[in-house]
């Protein structure tokens, strides 16, 4: 049985030693079926050439599908609506490796970026974040998809002040909300507005204290104080009745004025007029998310009279305006104080005064009511000055695929601690001539970072940005789901 089994296998050996799979010899201890296996898997079958077209083909087509899939999501990423509620790009551009983590921005910020693990660079074209002043410091048309920079292609429209009342105001008549937040105002380059005014100035507005302001102008400059039958508010009654171009025209922004009544009643932080500089976020445009954050009082350095206009000074609390009038900055930590600060001085002010004695959390109150006109104020622009994907002339403005905006809001309180907005502001200082503002802005600004490195964050993994919440000390006012609102001491969504 010995010498049969060997002399099989020699046969089996001499029967598949030529074969084209230059397979090795069998060993005298292996079996006919596993050599056989071998053979079926290694050999050649005479098909071969026609398997292989077959699966270059099969290549080929699915390459073709690879490319097209590819081509039709940039497609999408890239045409469908922006602001769609509760819809974000479908893709981002990933932002290069060298470039992650690389923003642009002045020394003084700088000091800000890093506690965020940001890096200063002077190059516009790597930095992933820009920061600007102003919004023609940065080229919008000229930024890539993956850049990120703190101006929207439109968002100057919110702080021209004609076009921000006019807006608004337009948006009362239309909706039927009641934006009691906003005080009196006329446009004198509107015909409309202008004949208005006379009227009301022949009803008993000469009797009234009156503010005429150049909406192009920052700082405190533009801005005339005239008190109740004045001289300056008979001239400039006069002019508007004989001087046709007075208050400039609704076709040109150069030369326009408008005229608001002047908020009596105001409530003086120990003598001293003051309003509050607070700051909105827009974090991201598509989908829109916006958020709030205390800032700091503005404090006149004069004693404050509602009734004496001989010191144009004392109804201002610009610090511009301020220094200029002392010739120095000495004082700036004088003309500054804190929400902490004004907290203390509304509790004292609520236990005194029994007209307001019904409101228990008085700082809250006033915060709240801020909250809600700056929730309003940023669904009127939403669309007019907030969108990246905006167009002029069938020309996108801006390059980027998303984008965010660091606004500055005004707001005056009176006696009854109701609040009243002056202006809202694109690209505010970051001013640190005093301790307070320095302070603040050691929260501010590192906050802005965190938030938008979420919001990268958001856009690189697929979560949606428009379920972000209050990462910090910074507060959720607005998304695509919620808009904060405010009655009474009560607040809700």
């Amino acid at each position: 049985q010995v010498g049969t089994q060997s002399n099989t296998d020699q046969k089996m050996k001499r029967r598949y030693t030529n074969t084209s799979n230059d397979v090795s010899e069998l060993s005298s201890g292996e079996d006919a079926g596993s050599f056989q296996l071998k053979v079926s898997i290694n050999s050649k079958s005479k098909d071969g050439p026609i398997i292989s077209r077959k699966r270059i083909f099969f290549c080929v087509t699915f390459a073709i599908f690879l490319v097209l899939a590819v081509q039709s999501l940039t497609y999408l990423c890239e045409h469908q609506p922006a602001n769609v509620p509760g819809k974000q790009r479908l893709w981002y551009t990933p932002v290069p490796k060298k470039s992650r983590g690389l923003a642009l921005g002045t020394k003084h910020l700088a000091l800000y970026m890093k506690p965020q693990g940001l890096t200063r660079t002077s190059k516009k074209k790597e930095a992933e974040y820009l920061w600007g002043h102003a919004y023609w410091n940065i080229k919008l048309d000229e930024l890539e998809p993956w850049q990120r920079a703190n101006h929207l292609p439109r968002e100057k429209l919110l702080s021209e002040k004609g076009i921000f009342f006019e807006t608004m105001m337009e948006y009362a008549a239309s909706s039927g909300e009641s934006l009691d937040f906003i005080p009196e105002t006329y446009r004198l380059y509107n015909k409309t507005d202008r004949q208005q005014f006379l009227d009301r100035i022949t009803e008993g507005g000469m009797d009234e204290s009156w503010v005429l302001k150049n909406p192009q102008k920052d700082g405190g400059k533009g801005v005339q104080i005239m008190g109740p039958n004045s001289k300056e508010l008979h001239e400039t009654v006069e002019n508007l009745r004989h001087i046709p171009t007075f208050g400039g025209d609704s076709s040109s922004s150069a030369g326009r004025l408008i005229i608001q009544k002047y908020v009596n009643g105001l409530l003086p932080y120990h003598g001293r007029k003051f309003d509050l500089r607070v700051y909105c976020l827009v974090a991201s445009s598509v989908p829109f998310v916006v958020f709030y954050h205390d800032g700091t009082l503005r404090v006149s350095l004069s004693k404050y009279d509602e009734n004496d206009f001989s010191s144009q000074q004392a109804h201002l609390t610009n610090w511009s305006a301020q220094k200029a009038a002392q010739g120095t900055s000495k004082n700036a930590d004088e003309a500054r104080a804190s929400f902490k600060d004004l907290a203390s001085y509304l509790e004292e002010y609520v236990s005194q005064n029994p007209r307001v004695s019904h409101i228990k959390d008085p700082i809250s109150h006033v915060r709240d009511q801020i909250k809600d006109a700056l929730a309003t104020v940023v669904h009127v622009f939403r669309d007019l000055s907030f969108s990246v994907d905006a167009e002029e002339n069938g020309k996108k403005l801006c390059g980027a695929e998303n984008g965010f905006s660091f606004l500055g809001g005004d707001f005056m309180i009176d006696s009854d601690l109701k609040v009243w907005i002056t202006e809202m502001q694109s690209g505010p200082g970051l001013s640190h001539d005093s301790e307070t503002t320095r302070e603040n802005f050691a929260i501010v600004l590192p906050g802005i970072f965190e938030v938008l490195k979420e919001v990268r964050a958001r856009e690189m993994s697929g979560e949606l940005i428009s379920e972000m919440e209050s990462p910090n000390t910074w507060e959720l006012i607005y998304n695509d789901h919620f808009r904060f609102s405010y009655s009474g001491n009560t607040a809700g969504s």
